[in-house]
């Protein structure tokens, strides 16, 4: 099997990323909250065995180009992100991967283990889900493109994976553990480490 991490992120640029969070903590916190996310994504997939490719929303700033360094990367194209997946995801099938999974930077608990478990569990699956708290999903394995899964969904919204699975029904799916993405202040408040590194950085109690 020829496998590959499609990593979709979107460039680091005040009061263009985190913008729930930022109406509680502001822009200038809320952005040093996703470049930490960005560092813990890299950490998580620098020693991973599958190639690893990421597909960027926004300009490529310096911090961008320097975080990822090794990898091939790509801008997002589409309209909404079922469109900015589907495009992304059948560009690497066509390059010949036939096991690609898709992950976003906005998960502090993201570490190899999962990615590796997940392409693992992909080897004896048609569909790997990693289910967030928020009713949608911060992992996506797949090994053939299925449209579907991609239209019609309310990105962002609580219905993202109930919507989903009404797609995959003649699918075999198999789900990791749930987990939540860093988007609110409730939260960040469940990570009390990067709640405390804020604090520390911006020299608060």
């Amino acid at each position: 099997m020829k496998s590959i991490l499609i990593v979709f992120a979107k460039t680091p640029l005040l009061g263009n990323v985190k913008t729930r969070l930022a109406n509680k903590l502001g822009t200038i916190k809320a952005l040093w909250v996703y470049k930490q996310l960005l560092k813990k994504t890299k950490i998580a997939i620098q020693s991973i065995q599958q190639n690893v490719v990421v597909y960027y929303s926004g300009d490529s700033t310096d911090f961008f180009d320097q975080l990822f360094l090794n990898y091939e990367k790509h801008p997002q194209e589409g309209i909404d992100l079922g469109e900015r997946m589907t495009n992304a995801i059948s560009t690497e099938f066509k390059k010949g991967f036939d096991q690609i999974i898709i992950i976003g930077t906005d998960m502090w608990d993201l570490n190899k283990g999962i990615i590796e478990k997940a392409f693992k569990a992909l080897n004896n699956s048609d569909i790997i889900i990693g289910p967030a708290s928020d009713g949608g999903y911060y992992l996506l394995g797949i090994k053939k493109m299925i449209p579907d899964i991609f239209q019609n969904k309310k990105w962002g919204s609580k219905t993202v994976l109930k919507e989903t699975l009404k797609d995959l029904k003649n699918y075999k799916v198999t789900f990791l553990e749930e987990k939540n993405d860093v988007d609110l202040l409730e939260d960040l408040k469940k990570h009390p480490n990067l709640l405390n590194k804020l604090k520390q950085h911006f020299n608060e109690k």
